[in-house]
């Protein structure tokens, strides 16, 4: 028996290390780290090459675990606020550019691991009218009406659940009588 952690998939189990967007995290920081100190000239351009290709592996790697999702978030947000001054340089005439797949991929692996950060804009008319306003989604600080009306909302739960229990059991009785 191993002690080390590990995932279990259908075809086999996989160590926790395994998970390959942990390289390309690497791959992609080291690339970047070394075109921040590149000189200029051709190593300049073969350095962007490495990262750009880096880039570009990051985003289309999969994540085989949940900690493996929580890194390239973490990642994500350090890339796309280190790189937002040069965000227009990662425009391309064909499709979606590696910025946008980034923000997206970002936005999606925090929807689906519940962490804040999702940017939501309003929806709008063919006319050009925004439909509602911007709303920020994210969770307010828990405040003493915040917890009042949480409370409510459990207390609520618990009274619909004991009127449920209570009448199913009247009404079995009633139903046994007859």
């Amino acid at each position: 028996m191993t002690h080390a952690l590990s995932i279990r998939t259908d075809v086999e189990i996989v160590p926790y290390h395994a998970d390959p967007i942990f390289a390309a995290i690497d791959r992609h920081s080291e690339a970047w780290s070394v075109f921040q100190v590149a000189p200029e000239g051709q190593a300049s351009i073969d350095a962007d090459a490495e990262t750009f290709d880096a880039l570009h592996a990051l985003l289309s790697t999969p994540c085989a675990t949940r900690a493996g999702m929580f890194c390239l978030v973490r990642h994500l947000r350090w890339w796309l606020t280190e790189e937002a001054v040069n965000a227009g340089a990662y425009d391309t005439e064909d499709g979606p550019n590696a910025w946008t797949i980034a923000e997206a991929r970002e936005a999606d692996l925090s929807l689906c691991l519940g962490v804040e950060r999702v940017q939501r804009l309003p929806t709008a008319l063919p006319s050009g009218r925004l439909i509602a306003p911007v709303i920020d989604h994210r969770p307010v600080a828990a405040s003493t009406p915040v917890r009042f009306a949480r409370l409510l909302s459990r207390a609520g739960d618990v009274v619909a659940a004991l009127v449920l229990v209570g009448g199913g059991g009247g009404l079995t009785g009633l139903a046994s009588l007859l």
